[in-house]
């Protein structure tokens, strides 16, 4: 880039502060630019690149690439490629979904085409004022940036959202659990149409956490209104119409956001990441008949439920006991590849002196890489049993059945995000119906379930 070329995109950029924001279609983004450029054209210090882009081609060109992301734009395209870390001039590394960390053998030319990139961001996402740290969205592409401005230079961290985010299918096929285990999440998540469960996604970074709960958004009935708050967006909400998204910044917390909720009616709130004073109001939200999901930092389950009892979300046992289910994720780096499964699934079982009892149901066997079934699912069965007015065997007929379905989905090569929350929420609203749809008699089904337990 030459320095002529790099005044006049600094100056762009000036023009275009405040101009756009992530809503804005690509389309919009393209006029807007195309207006600053020709403001930016008509000072006279620009005039020799004005003849430049009387040349249709060239303009166009010119436009695209200043709307694109410079020497990561091929990165952020790749979608193999989860994270893309930038150390001031050094090499770019990335997160390979695959191989772990690897070195590009990219790297910005100089520090003020890294300042340009960075600026950037700013403007593609409607911020104004840069900060020493910051937290961004990528528009069109999804996913989160994090600059940290330290003395060694920009420190940035892109983490990519999947353009088509994996269904609860492809979680299966990828063995990161089982159908079995996936039926129990939908029995978990719908409760029946009368008592879902109130879960927890715990794990370390870069598990699967958030990949999991956009993959559960598929047993979630579109019947129930939704309140997703996030520090930043992460979730794909394209198929909830009635989603409402809420952002934490700088003048708003989790926290106020968690209780603002709770005036939206809301039969869901789903907490992208839990880590402080909101835990107490999402605990709240779930002990006045709320329904909440949320994320923690947490390796088992009674590591989650120590989290939340102390500093600094501080919530009293009797109300962590409001949360029904603890699923935690774990990755597994082996020779050359990576691996993201379902670790644990444990239930909440009450209480015995001042300590919360756990109920393990599920346990990855890593030596035989497999989830096994610990106990069956008693606790939440029976209290979703005593409230649907069945009794615990139907609940677990109904369990085999949704096995089964799950099953016949994948078989049919119906695994798209789309297709299972198609199924999942036309089973909602017609068992029967939809299943035969599939070409089966559901209570048949059913009778042909117990003959085999028999």
């Amino acid at each position: 880039m030459t320095q002529s070329q790099a005044e006049l995109q600094f100056a762009l950029i000036d023009k275009l502060t405040g101009r756009m924001n992530l809503l804005h279609e690509q389309a919009e983004r393209e006029q807007l630019v195309t207006e600053a450029l020709e403001e930016v054209l008509s000072n006279p210090k620009f005039h020799p690149e004005k003849k430049i882009f009387e040349n249709p081609e060239v303009k166009v060109k010119f436009i695209k690439d200043f709307l694109a992301y410079d020497i990561v734009t091929d990165l952020l395209c790749d979608f193999e490629v989860e994270d893309i870390i930038i150390n001031n001039l050094r090499p770019i590394y990335i997160h390979h979904s695959q191989r772990g960390l690897v070195s590009t053998g990219k790297q910005f030319a100089s520090h003020k085409s890294l300042e340009l990139f960075i600026k950037k961001l700013l403007v593609f996402c409607g911020r104004v004022k840069p900060s020493r740290i910051m937290n961004l969205e990528l528009p069109n592409l999804g996913g989160r940036v994090n600059i940290a401005i330290s003395t060694f230079g920009p420190q940035i961290t892109i983490t990519k959202a999947k353009v088509n985010p994996l269904s609860i299918i492809d979680l299966i096929r990828r063995g990161t659990l089982t159908h079995e285990v996936a039926a129990l999440f939908w029995l978990y998540l719908e409760g029946l149409s009368i008592r879902p469960a109130n879960i927890i996604i715990a794990g370390g970074p870069g598990v699967g956490k958030t990949t999991l709960l956009n993959a559960l958004f598929s047993f979630i009935p579109d019947t129930d209104r939704l309140v997703v708050i996030e520090d930043t967006l992460e979730l794909n909400t394209f198929l909830e119409d009635s989603c409402s998204r809420l952002e934490s910044d700088d003048e708003l917390s989790l926290a106020d956001l968690v209780k603002n909720s709770l005036r939206m009616r809301p039969e869901r709130i789903i907490v992208g990441e839990v880590r402080g004073g909101e835990a107490r109001d999402m605990v709240t939200a779930c002990n006045i008949g709320k329904y909440c999901i949320g994320t923690i930092h947490a390796l088992t389950s009674r590591e989650a439920i120590i989290r939340l009892q102390n500093e600094p979300m501080n919530i009293p046992e009797m109300l962590v006991n409001l949360i029904d289910v603890f699923i935690v994720m774990k990755r597994y780096h082996v020779k050359d590849k990576v691996f993201r499964v379902v670790d644990e699934v444990s239930e909440t079982s009450g209480m015995e002196h001042v300590k919360i009892l756990l109920s393990h149901v599920y346990k990855y066997d890593y030596d035989n890489s497999i989830l096994r079934q610990v106990n069956p699912s008693t606790v939440f069965r029976d209290r979703l049993a005593s409230q649907s007015g069945l009794n615990p065997r139907e609940v677990m007929q109904e369990l085999l059945l949704r096995t089964f379905l799950l099953e016949q989905l994948d078989e049919r090569n119906m695994g798209t995000m789309k297709e299972i929350s198609t199924f999942c929420r036309a089973y909602h609203r017609n068992p029967s119906g939809t299943v035969a749809g599939l070409g089966y008699d559901r209570d048949e089904l059913l009778g042909l379930k117990k003959a085999k337990e028999k």
